[in-house]
């Protein structure tokens, strides 16, 4: 435990502060010190690698090759080809310009059933 020292409140003559509870104007605090290598150091001499001892390989006996069996083709069954007796025979091949002019003709179509369900859905409110 610390000493106590008793202080008397009616003398000036002393002082507020006793002497051991000042600070030591001669303490000095520690420097902050520097990370890495300090500015003017001289650069370590590289080191060369030692040589290393080339391992010896292990000695693995050569693996026998799997033998395969011929593979015997067999004969291609061709399907038969059916003679429709339809008039109409297949239909003809379509031009991209025809595709698209269907598409959009389907998608004009669809905007417009939706436009006369909102016209139908909407003309009850204003009767």
């Amino acid at each position: 435990m610390e000493n106590i020292v008793e202080v008397p409140l009616d003398t000036p003559e002393i002082e507020k502060n006793p002497p051991e509870a000042q600070p030591d104007v001669a303490e000095v605090p520690e420097a902050k010190r520097g990370r890495g290598r300090p500015k003017g150091a001289p650069n370590k001499p590289k080191k060369e690698p030692a040589p290393r001892e080339p391992t010896p390989e292990p000695v693995v006996p050569p693996k026998a090759k799997a033998k395969r069996k011929p593979v015997e083709q067999k004969a291609v069954k061709k399907k038969p080809v059916y003679e429709s007796s339809d008039s109409e025979g297949a239909p003809e091949a379509k031009t991209t310009r025809q595709i698209a002019g269907e598409v959009l003709e389907l998608l004009s179509l669809q905007r417009a059933n939706q436009r006369a369900q909102r016209r139908d859905r909407y003309a009850a409110w204003f009767q």
